[in-house]
C-alpha cells in the first residue's frame, strides 16, 4: 500500500528563524509499516504555495492512505490539506491522530461530514499498522485499538490501546522523509526520544491525556545506536524530544556519560528538564557539559508563589536559582520557559516574572500566555471563572497569543504588556553581550534580530508569531 504520512506546516514559536524541527512521531510510524511504500512530508520545510506543491506531489505519488498529524493550533490547516488531498488524491482513505485528535476526539468525530475517513487516540505506533492490516481485509475495523470509524454513517470509538513497551519498539525510520533541511543555527539537526510520557499533574499540560500518569524509557543502548545512526548521516545537532526526561535524574546522567563513551558528543544536544530533575543528582550538569549539551530548556513556569501552587509545581525558587547557576558554571546555555496570564496576575506580577528572569541571568527567556489547550484542566478551571476569550479559534492557540484575561487586565492588555516586556527584554543589550546563546553562534546576534522584529509587529497587532506558511 501506498502511504503518505503528512505534518502540518504551522510554524507557531518566536525562533523560527533559528530552528526548524521535524515530526518524529511520523518516523517512528513508518518504521512498523515495513512492506509498504510510506513517505514523509514535514509541511513546514514547504511553507509557501502549499497547495500548489502537494497537487504536484500526489500526482507523483497517489497514496491509498493518508496519515494527518496535528497539534490544536494546527487543525485549521489540517482542515485545508485534507481538502487538498481529497480534491488531488480522492482514492485515499484519511486518517489523522496526534494530540489533537486523541482529546478532541468525540467533538472532532461528531462534527457533519467530518473530513477525515478514521481518527485514531493515543500512540500510532500499533494502531496504524493495524488499521492499515484492516484496509487490506486482514482484520475486523473493530479489533484496532483506538480507532475511531463511521458505520452507517455514524462514528464508533473503540477501546483505547494499552501503552506500549517502548522496549519493542524498532528505531524510527527516518529514509521515508521526502523533504529534508532540518536545522539549529544552520546546523544540521535532527530529533531522538529517549522516554515518553510524564507522571507530575501540571494543570496547564495536555501529555497525561495523552498517556496518563505515565513514565516509560527506552534502553540507553537503542538510544545510542539510535544518535551512531544521525552521526554517521552528518547530525550536527540533537534535540531530545522527551515530555520531561528529567524524572529519572539518575538514568539521564547514565546517557550523558554513554554519549561521552560511545564518542557521540561531537554532536551538540538541546533538551527540555524540570527544574526540580535537572538538580536531583548533584553529578547530572558536569555529565552534560562533558556530553556537549549546549541547551537546557528549563520548565520554570513563575517565580510567584501563587502561580506556582495554581500550576501545582511545588515552590522550586531556590532549586531554580541552583539550576540556572550551576548550567551556567557548566557553559550551558538556559532557555528559561515562564507562564504569565494566570487569574489573579496585573501588571505587577508580568513585569516581576521578567525582572526574575534577567536576575537569574536567562539566556532565552521563552514567555508564554497561559493557554487553555483542550483536555486540560486548566482549561476547565479558566472556562469556570469565566476567564476564556477565545474558545473556538484553536489556530491563536500557539502561547504566545493571549486567549484569556486575568480578574485584573482584559486580553488586550495583557497582549500588549507581555509584548512590550518581551521587546524590552530582548532588544536589551545583555541579549546580546555575554549573552552564552548568541555568543557561541554564527550569525546568532542577527538572527536574534531579525527575529526580534517579529516582537515589533506584535505590538501593534497582537498577533505575535503566528505561523506565515502561506497555502
Amino acid at each position: 500500500m501506498k502511504i503518505l504520512l503528512l505534518a502540518m506546516p504551522d510554524a507557531a514559536n518566536n525562533f523560527h528563524r533559528i530552528i526548524k524541527v521535524p515530526n518524529l512521531g511520523l518516523c517512528s510510524m513508518a518504521a512498523h509499516l515495513a512492506g509498504h511504500e510510506v513517505k514523509i512530508v514535514d509541511l513546514v520545510l514547504v511553507h509557501k504555495h502549499i497547495r500548489s506543491w502537494l497537487q504536484s506531489f500526489l500526482l507523483e505519488f497517489p497514496p491509498e492512505l493518508i496519515g494527518i498529524s496535528s497539534m490544536s493550533f494546527q487543525y485549521r490547516s489540517a482542515l485545508t490539506v485534507m481538502a487538498i488531498c481529497r480534491e488531488y488524491a480522492p482514492q485515499a482513505k484519511i486518517v489523522v491522530g496526534g494530540y489533537h485528535a486523541t482529546l478532541s476526539y468525540a467533538e472532532l468525530c461528531g462534527a457533519t461530514a467530518p473530513p477525515f475517513d478514521y481518527l485514531i487516540r493515543g500512540e500510532g505506533e500499533q494502531a496504524l499498522p493495524a488499521l492499515v492490516r484492516a484496509l487490506d481485509g486482514e482484520r475486523q475495523f473493530d479489533s484496532v485499538p483506538g480507532l475511531s470509524w463511521a458505520r452507517d454513517g455514524i462514528f464508533l470509538h473503540n477501546p483505547p490501546g494499552e501503552l506500549l513497551d517502548l522496549q519493542l519498539l524498532p528505531l524510527p525510520d527516518r529514509s521515508v522523509r521526502v523533504l529534508n533541511g532540518f536545522t539549529y543555527f544552520d546546523r544540521k539537526l535532527d530529533c531522538v526520544e529517549t522516554s515518553r510520557g510524564c507522571t507530575m499533574s501540571c494543570t496547564f499540560c495536555s501529555i497525561t491525556g495523552m498517556y496518563g500518569t505515565s513514565f516509560r524509557c527506552y534502553a540507553i543502548d537503542r538510544v545510542i545506536a539510535d544518535l551512531q545512526l544521525l552521526q554517521r548521516n552528518g547530525t550536527e545537532t540533537v534535540l531530545l524530544v522527551d515530555d520531561n526526561i528529567t524524572l529519572d535524574a539518575t538514568r539521564f546522567r547514565r546517557l550523558a556519560q554513554a554519549i561521552v563513551e560511545s564518542g557521540l558528543n561531537r554532536m551538540e544536544y538541546l533538551v527540555q528538564a524540570s527544574v526540580a530533575g535537572i538538580v536531583a543528582d548533584p553529578e547530572l550538569i558536569p555529565a552534560l557539559a562533558q556530553a556537549n549539551f549546549a541547551l537546557v530548556f528549563l520548565g520554570i513556569e513563575s517565580v510567584l508563589p501563587k502561580n506556582l501552587r495554581l500550576f501545582q509545581k511545588g515552590d522550586i525558587r531556590e532549586q531554580t536559582e541552583q539550576a540556572v547557576r550551576l548550567l551556567r558554571e557548566h557553559g550551558i546555555g538556559v532557555m528559561g520557559g515562564f507562564i504569565i496570564g494566570n487569574p489573579d496576575d496585573g501588571r505587577e506580577e508580568i513585569r516581576e516574572v521578567f525582572r526574575a528572569s534577567k536576575r537569574l541571568r536567562i539566556d532565552l527567556p521563552y514567555v508564554q500566555c497561559v493557554t487553555p489547550y483542550p483536555g486540560t484542566r486548566i482549561r476547565e478551571q479558566l472556562l469556570e471563572a469565566g476567564l476564556v476569550t477565545n474558545t473556538d479559534d484553536l489556530s491563536r492557540y500557539t502561547g504566545f497569543i493571549c486567549n484569556v484575561r486575568t480578574r485584573h487586565l482584559t486580553v488586550r492588555q495583557l497582549n500588549r504588556i507581555m509584548n512590550w516586556e518581551n521587546l524590552k527584554a530582548f532588544f536589551s543589550p545583555g541579549m546580546f553581550i555575554g549573552n552564552y546563546f548568541v555568543r557561541r553562534r554564527e550569525k546568532g546576534a542577527l538572527k536574534v534580530l531579525l527575529n526580534n522584529f517579529d516582537l515589533m509587529r506584535g505590538w501593534f497587532t497582537g498577533d505575535q508569531f503566528r505561523s506565515r506558511h502561506r497555502f
